[in-house]
């Protein structure tokens, strides 16, 4: 028996022992805890988005060296040719770019009104500079080359929320406010303007892609215009400006490859297959020769045409029949190399042709389209309409 009582004692006292040591353990993590969120500033605020953090005053982003796809898609919604290259690849060195709009800090809203010379100087002050436009762009676009910083589209909610709006690169609030850059428009028609990247506040979605591209007066100041700070060597590549140059130039296509444009827009894919060019130069006389035969200054051609109305706006212009008696005009963007993707089409059914182009370099705006020039038939004219369209109509 004592032998048993001194065992139950033992025990006991054992377990006494481990919930003292228990209960110790205890207070010591829940201060811990305590400790810990009381010093981590980069807990999410209630209500924030999972995965979300506050943000800390003055952070910077490393953006890698890498190419990436620089400009907008001929086709997009309100693209200004004149100021907006087409999309091409560009090769870009690593920098740092602050994570928001000039202050850099959370707490504060974007310092906006002010020019582009205090802008410079006030990055000068933190020992940075302004970006130029194309890091903007780069850090935009995030690793992806999205168009927009929301992605392949323009989130709504980034307007509500800008500080949650971030791109592939986590950049915040890029689009949400126009910034000035440290890059001049080469423009000599725009003296003493510099390249401006972002939205207004109150601008469409498709007005905020990352390749849109804006000119503004250096004395300009506004409440949506602000800037934002980079470090590290400035990349030297700047944006070529896009040129006027030749208004009308003939382009050979194969017949294969007239189908396969045809066949890429349902507006037109009915006519792929028995699709064929008339033949150049025979087709285009015999359409003067029908009316009187005054060419009023113009030339005619049954080949296609790459057409440049403006600066920056380019389209191919092609005639063709499909079968025995279909003839059409169709209008396409110069995405790219051997790349497009169609603007307009105007179908003639019971028409056999020969459809010829009628143009002269002098008139960049408009060409024409006609099977008797000078007489009654089918014609029409082919128009550039602002920003970047092209529409086909008749009389």
């Amino acid at each position: 028996m004592p032998f048993r009582v001194s065992e139950s004692r033992t025990r006991a006292e054992n377990r006494r022992r481990r919930e003292r040591a228990a209960a110790r353990t205890t207070v010591l993590l829940l201060a811990l805890v305590a400790c810990s969120s009381g010093s981590q500033k980069n807990e999410a605020p209630s209500g924030a988005a999972p995965g979300a953090r506050v943000l800390l005053p003055n952070e910077h982003v490393e953006i890698p060296g890498g190419e990436f796809l620089s400009g907008s898609r001929a086709s997009s919604s309100g693209r200004r040719p004149a100021v907006e290259p087409r999309e091409h690849p560009v090769q870009l060195g690593p920098f740092e770019i602050d994570r928001l709009p000039y202050p850099n800090d959370p707490g504060s809203t974007p310092l906006t009104g002010i020019d582009r010379q205090r802008a410079a100087r006030l990055c000068a002050e933190r020992k940075q500079r302004l970006c130029t436009e194309l890091e903007w762009e780069r850090a935009c676009r995030g690793p992806d080359h999205s168009p927009y910083a929301t992605g392949d589209s323009w989130k709504k909610d980034c307007e509500k929320s800008p500080e949650l709006c971030r791109s592939g690169f986590d950049v915040l609030r890029m689009s949400t406010i126009r910034e000035w850059t440290a890059s001049a428009i080469g423009n000599p028609a725009l003296p003493g303007h510099s390249a401006v990247r972002g939205a207004p506040t109150d601008a469409k979605a498709e007005e905020r892609r990352c390749g849109l591209r804006r000119a503004e007066k250096n004395s300009a100041g506004a409440n949506d215009l602000g800037f934002r700070c980079c470090q590290g060597p400035p990349n030297a590549v700047i944006v070529t400006e896009p040129s006027a140059g030749e208004t009308y130039r003939k382009l050979t296509l194969s017949r294969a490859r007239l189908a396969s444009l045809l066949k890429s827009s349902p507006q037109t894919q009915d006519f792929a297959a028995e699709a064929t060019f008339f033949r150049e130069p025979e087709a285009a006389h015999t359409v003067v020769d029908r009316g009187p035969g005054q060419r009023k200054g113009f030339r005619f051609t049954v080949k296609p045409l790459i057409w440049k109305p403006v600066p920056g706006a380019e389209f191919l212009v092609l005639t063709a029949r499909s079968g025995k008696d279909t003839s059409l005009v169709a209008v396409y963007h110069v995405m790219g190399e051997d790349d497009y993707s169609l603007a307009s089409s105007f179908v003639m059914k019971k028409e056999p042709g020969p459809i010829a182009l009628a143009y002269t370099p002098d008139i960049r705006p408009r060409l024409h389209f006609s099977n008797c020039w000078g007489c009654l038939g089918e014609t029409g004219k082919i128009l550039y309409r602002e920003p970047d369209r092209a529409v086909i109509l008749q009389p």
